[in-house]
């Protein structure tokens, strides 16, 4: 296998399944206005041969329709080369960012950076959005991850840590580490509990047990004794391994696979009954191929949370393609990164001297968020909730209602914007419930705004007294604790393990996700009362470390609850997509809109959903294809292009060059990138 490419897998899994989009839509226009049948064509994916070859539109011009008469050696020559930005007082642009999470502030970044007039909205009081620590107070360590809270150092991750850096954030492995430093985080500790079948165990040595929480047949259980005994880790191993390989030896026909499946609705589950049932002989087969069920249950309780692998094989697939098995946002377990020396990221090959993998930001995530926040010269508009989104001739209306932060009982100020561009990186759920009626969305557009799945997820922190999980349990290095119970997940803090004897300590006792969120944040009573669900995690610490309940109550200061499902401003944890959206939504929401006015951007809108390198990514793609848009509305004038070409050799050496092991994103105008802004600026739905 050929290790280095590993790390440039999910990068070609997106611009292929962009690619495939974009041939299917050329292939509609080209079936309309030049009257070829479909059906007399050999297929429609054809991810070995450059874009323009099968779909020309155009056949004077062998590149993307709008900019195969350009010559970018004369643009080139017409730019200054090095850094300096491009100056045009007389050019009145203003961009309109939605969302102030991590992908709005790091799009105001590099507008900022280009010298374009733009303002962010938020709907909140803070930067962040899904980057949120909750404070108890302003005591270092006393606070825990409502939201992102894991930075993995691998190659796909690199623009995120060159932004940790261009922020001035340093590593710092010391036994009394930094506040503003990344730390260490640790999915394992001596005494970490695991409580399965009502049967409570440790992780401290001790001798083997084949089946220590009771789940085969033979011991009352309901699995097959051989996949107890191969283990859920090598299962999910076994799984993705083989497509991993296939990915690397031949790319363009796994994808074609793997699409073509994904277009079946196959979900991970039943992906794992047909891989394994395939297996099984004798006349005995059919009852032991229904009873797999019971293994993919087993496997995912696990490894996972309740009906993840009711999610998109294609998506779990993805997942895994840097790991050995895959990795989800939530620290359910250790998920060890393929080892890819040969293609190492940016802190390894700088600093050379760890040999951590994941890292946390000693004082909180938001750490980053604020700063990006304070280097902004025009801040963001906090309280200021977006409505609806319309395209008006040439122009982006906006409107919004802005709270008066100084008083909460003032109704709602409407408010009307008006852009040249918008770029929207909110999460879809809050898309769909605005009012974009007229905002010039494909109907693939709007349907996958409405469709698109996202993962629930239920974080609760709790302040207790004393670190009783360490100075009376010994779990004093970090880790997870698991179980089947409502809770599911409980993450030691890797940050404040040199406090003191005595000192207060604050425990995420519940990071919970899919279903089983769903139905712990159900517990809330009418206007809001959390004590129920509190109630139902305390019993559980209880029962994981078998310490008596109404003493661990004693030693409770305070809690706080956040359900992310429930949260008005996000409506979910982050994009997961169900079965058949991969392949059918994925390169449409991607996609200009409206006339190349309007860019949705977001981690839902990257192949790496649910890690904050997805929404940097998202938010430099969607800069990219506005500036190609006014590139291609500025033919007419030299003038204007070099300007703008100007602007986009900036933004690809600024903000480009060296972030990925390789872009997600193609974007070369004559090609994959130029066929997308031709498709929105012909005006065609498709």
């Amino acid at each position: 296998m050929d290790l280095p490419a590993v790390s440039t897998l999910r990068a070609k899994v997106a611009k292929c399944t962009v690619q495939s989009q974009v041939e299917l839509s050329c292939a509609k226009l080209r079936n309309k206005y030049f009257q070829v049948d479909l059906k007399q064509q050999p297929g429609l994916v054809f991810f070995d041969e450059p874009i323009n070859d099968p779909i020309d539109l155009d056949p004077k011009e062998n590149a993307a329709p709008g900019f195969g008469g350009i010559d970018f050696d004369e643009l080139n020559k017409g730019v200054k080369a090095g850094p300096d930005l491009p100056v045009r007082s007389d050019v009145k642009w203003k961009v309109g960012v939605i969302g102030g999470g991590i992908g709005g502030l790091y799009a105001s970044l590099i507008l900022q950076d280009l010298g374009i007039d733009h303002e962010v909205s938020e709907a909140t009081g803070r930067p962040g959005g899904r980057v949120w620590s909750h404070h108890f107070s302003s005591k270092p360590g006393d606070y825990y991850e409502v939201g992102a809270m894991l930075f993995p150092d691998i190659p796909i991750m690199t623009r995120t840590f060159r932004l940790l850096a261009h922020l001035g954030i340093t590593r710092d492995t010391s036994a009394h580490p930094a506040q503003g430093c990344l730390i260490p985080y640790y999915f394992e500790g001596p005494n970490n509990p695991w409580l399965y079948n009502n049967i409570l165990r440790t992780n401290t040595p001790s001798p083997v047990e084949f089946d220590p929480f009771r789940a085969t047949v033979e011991n009352g259980g309901i699995v097959d004794k051989r996949f107890v005994v191969m283990g859920y880790k090598e299962i999910l191993k076994t799984v993705f391994q083989e497509w991993r390989e296939r990915l690397v030896t031949d790319f363009h026909g796994t994808m074609a696979e793997l699409l073509a499946m994904d277009r079946k609705a196959i979900t991970l589950r039943s992906y794992m009954i047909e891989r394994f049932g395939s297996e099984i002989q004798g006349p005995e087969r059919d009852q032991a191929v229904a009873n797999l069920y019971y293994m993919t249950n087993w496997v995912e309780a696990m490894s996972a949370r309740t009906r993840h692998f009711d999610a998109a094989f294609v998506s779990w697939v993805i997942l895994s393609l840097e790991f050995e098995y895959p990795a989800l946002s939530a620290p359910a377990y250790n998920p060890e990164p393929i080892k890819d020396d040969l293609n190492q990221s940016l802190f390894q090959l700088e600093q050379h001297v760890h040999d951590y993998k994941w890292w946390v930001l000693n004082g909180g995530a938001d750490i980053a968020a604020k700063r990006i926040a304070a280097r902004l010269l025009k801040k963001p508009l906090y309280h200021t909730r977006v409505t609806g989104i319309s395209h008006v001739q040439d122009l982006m209306k906006v409107t919004m209602v802005q709270s008066n932060d100084q008083d909460p009982e003032t109704p709602p100020e409407p408010i009307t914007k008006i852009y040249t561009d918008v770029i929207t990186t909110t999460t879809m759920p809050c898309l769909s419930i605005m009012d974009l009626r007229n905002a010039g969305l494909t109907y693939g557009q709007r349907e996958a705004i409405r469709v698109l799945s996202y993962d629930n997820a239920i974080k609760i922190g709790i302040k207790f007294q004393y670190r009783w999980w360490a100075e009376d349990k010994g779990i004093d290095k970090s880790g997870v604790g698991m179980t089947d119970r409502p809770t599911r997940v409980v993450v030691y803090p890797s940050h404040g393990l040199d406090a003191a004897p005595g000192e207060s300590g604050v425990l995420i006792a519940c990071y919970n996700c899919a279903q089983d969120a769903s139905r712990l944040g159900g517990q809330l009573r009418n206007g809001g009362d959390q004590s129920l669900i509190f109630d139902i995690v305390m019993a559980d610490l209880a029962a994981m470390h078998d310490y008596d309940e109404a003493e661990l109550r004693k030693l409770v200061v305070s809690y706080h609850i956040h359900d992310w499902n429930r949260d008005p401003n996000v409506n979910g944890h982050f994009c997961l997509h169900g079965p058949g959206q991969f392949s059918s939504f994925f390169g449409h929401i991607r996609r200009p809109a409206a006339g190349g006015r309007l860019f949705v951007a977001g981690e839902g809108t990257s192949v790496f959903p649910g890690w904050i390198v997805g929404a940097l990514n998202s938010s430099y793609r969607a800069i990219h294809q506005m500036l190609l848009c006014k590139l291609m509305r500025a033919l007419d004038s030299r003038e204007d292009m070099i300007y703008i070409w100007g602007l986009i050799k900036r933004l690809e050496l600024n903000w480009g060059t060296g972030m990925e092991p390789e872009g997600e994103y193609d974007s070369d105008p004559v090609g994959t990138g130029g066929w997308e802004i031709f498709l929105v600026m012909c005006g065609e739905d498709v």
